[in-house]
Formats: structure tokens, C-alpha cells, sequence
């Protein structure tokens, strides 16, 4: 008897799991990136891909609509402040194959717009995974750590170890702004990216001049509104990639100085800026890889 050659055997075992693992991501009617999750064994629900929150969380609407259990008193931190919360239970939150069991999530406020989004997909559901967004494909994959990082972000992905922000998960990477350097946060939660006044004004950008015009106001979790400016603040680069004519919104979020910028050069990198991006995210060694996208 002849058997099938080994090689194409692993191969085909590997593609399995590849295609096991992968989840789609579209873009949702707000601008933030969506990923289909399981609540309770029910759904699919719509849920935003968030690297920059640190805890998964449902809205108020759906935590109702599906009957879900009231938690305890809380208070719910977002980009915009904070402000008391009613945490829900959850029995299990399931994002394809990865699950966390047994959580009181965070209760956001309904949208003021209306849009009906179930919740948020934060770190907590990402760990102990390499998670793969690749934002052209419109794919997230939730991998094995013990997956080479190499062979999936690719040969031509750059490599960051991440730092860290003050009493939180999320992974920050050097930037520049005209040349001038900063901190970011890699926040696939923000439609669009933001900056604070002492980076724009470092990096040569006046966001009261005749360039910028009055943008929709920040919100958060908290949907607490913050006014902003929005305009062109010419070249950004990070992680190798190198964005130009690039337009942001300027606002001094309160995260910002929770965070620990306070008079610092901060930006949060928001999904206008991951366009054309492959990202590999490895959150227990807060490594980042960076390409272009696989389907660009």
C-alpha cells in the first residue's frame, strides 16, 4: 500500500486550523471594526474588536433585551472619564474557539447615535492567544501561542515589544508626528485616530488655524461628550509603516493623563491609521507585529 506523502499531510492540517480559528471582521455602521461573538451559547452578536480596552463589556440595551444578570456597583473608566456602573454577568463570552467563563462585565451606556452594537471585545478575551487582524482581508484569527509568530505575521512584518501604560493591558508602540516622537496606543477600538494638544503643538500643528474645523465630539464608554478639533496633521509614522496627509482629531482625553501623558506627546492609534495592515498581537509577552495586509 502506498501512503500520501507527509509534507501535504501537515500542510493540510495546518490550513484546518487556520481556517478553524479564523473569524470574519466588518466594518459596522459606526466605523469600528465588528467581530461576530457568542453570549451564553446565544448569537452570533455584533461586538467591536477593542485593543485599547482592557475588559470586554456589554451595552445596557442588550444586557436587557437578553435578560442577563446585574453584577454589582462599579464604576465603568473610559477614554472620555468615568462614571458608576451595574456590572453584567456573563456565564461565557466566545469569540470563535476562545472563551472566558464566570466574568462580571462592564455595562456601557446605549450609543447616542442609536446603533445597535451588542459590546466590546477587549484584552481579556485575547489572551493567551496570537491574535491576527489583518484589516484588507477582513479576518481576525485567534492562534496558539506556541504558533510561530514569523510564519504568520510574514517576512516582512516589524516586530515591537510594546510598552505599557499606567494600571492597564493595552500595548503602546513609539510614534512620530512631523518628525516629532511620541507614545501610542493601539487602539483598534477608535474609528479614527486622536492626539492631544501638547503633541499637535509639538509637531508644528495648530488645530485653531483655518485648517481645522469643529469634529464630532469624543465620547467612550461613557459616552461622556469631549469637543474636538479635527484637521490634517501631515506624516505619521510607526512600526514602519508611514502615513501621510494623514487627518486626526486633537482632543485632551481624560485617559490620557489616567494614563500617565499628562503634558506628554500621546496618540491613540485608531483603525484610520490599520488600513492595509496585518497585525500579529501577542499580549503575555506585549509583542506587536506589523505588516501589510495578506490581501492588499
Amino acid at each position: 500500500m502506498r501512503y500520501p506523502p507527509l509534507i501535504p499531510l501537515v500542510i493540510l492540517a495546518l490550513l484546518s486550523i487556520s481556517a478553524e480559528a479564523e473569524v470574519k471582521v466588518t466594518v459596522g455602521p459606526t466605523g469600528h471594526l465588528v467581530v461576530p461573538v457568542r453570549v451564553n451559547g446565544k448569537g452570533p452578536f455584533p461586538f467591536i474588536f477593542d485593543t485599547g480596552a482592557d475588559e470586554s463589556a456589554v451595552y445596557s440595551w442588550f444586557a436587557s433585551e437578553q435578560k442577563l444578570a446585574r453584577g454589582h456597583a462599579s464604576q465603568l473608566s473610559g477614554g472620555t472619564g468615568d462614571a458608576d456602573e451595574t456590572t453584567t454577568r456573563i456565564d461565557t463570552l466566545a469569540l470563535d474557539r476562545s472563551a472566558i467563563h464566570g466574568i462580571d462585565a462592564d455595562t456601557i451606556p446605549d450609543r447616542v447615535d442609536g446603533v445597535k452594537i451588542a459590546g466590546v471585545v477587549g484584552a481579556d478575551l485575547l489572551e493567551g492567544h496570537l491574535a491576527v487582524l489583518d484589516t484588507d482581508c477582513g479576518t481576525l484569527s485567534l492562534l496558539p501561542r506556541t504558533t510561530k509568530p514569523t510564519s504568520i505575521a510574514g517576512p516582512d512584518a516589524t516586530s515591537i515589544s510594546a510598552g505599557a501604560i499606567k494600571g492597564g493591558k493595552q500595548l503602546t508602540l513609539p510614534v512620530t508626528i512631523n518628525g516629532v516622537a511620541g507614545v501610542a496606543t493601539l487602539d483598534t477600538g477608535a474609528s479614527s485616530t486622536i492626539l492631544n494638544n501638547a503633541f499637535a503643538r509639538a509637531a508644528g500643528i495648530d488645530p485653531t488655524s483655518g485648517a481645522f474645523q469643529e469634529g464630532r465630539p469624543a465620547r467612550g464608554a461613557t459616552q461622556t461628550p469631549i469637543p474636538s478639533r479635527v484637521g490634517p496633521i501631515g506624516t505619521v509614522n510607526f512600526a514602519g509603516l508611514s502615513r501621510q496627509h494623514v487627518v486626526a482629531r486633537i482632543i485632551d482625553l481624560p485617559v490620557f493623563d489616567d494614563e500617565g501623558y499628562t503634558g506628554g506627546h500621546a496618540l491613540n492609534i485608531g483603525v484610520d491609521l490599520l488600513q492595509h495592515t496585518r497585525i500579529s498581537i501577542d499580549y503575555e509577552s506585549r509583542q506587536v507585529w506589523i505588516a501589510p495586509s495578506r490581501c492588499k
